[in-house]
């Protein structure tokens, strides 16, 4: 019994360190594309940008959210650094 809520413990700890990962991938993706627009960019890196916005929306609809917030900051870098 002491084993069952030990793992549970765990497990739930577990998931609360990895639930911020899993909230921050949408919001990033959604606000690379409401900038982008708005962002003066040349065609290149305009392109770059919408390619990885939609790479960071495949990682997402997969499942791999880690990667997924990697690649939409990779986008908004782009987009801020303009």
């Amino acid at each position: 019994m002491k084993r069952v809520s030990f793992l549970l413990g765990v497990g739930s700890l577990l998931v609360l360190f990895v639930q911020p990962v899993w909230a921050r991938c949408a919001p990033l993706i959604k606000e690379g594309r409401e900038l982008l627009p708005k962002a003066k960019l040349a065609k290149a890196d305009e392109g770059k940008v919408k390619a990885l916005l939609d790479e960071a929306q495949k990682f997402l609809d997969a499942g791999d959210h880690t990667n997924g917030v990697k690649t939409a900051n990779e986008a908004l870098d782009l987009l801020r650094k303009k």
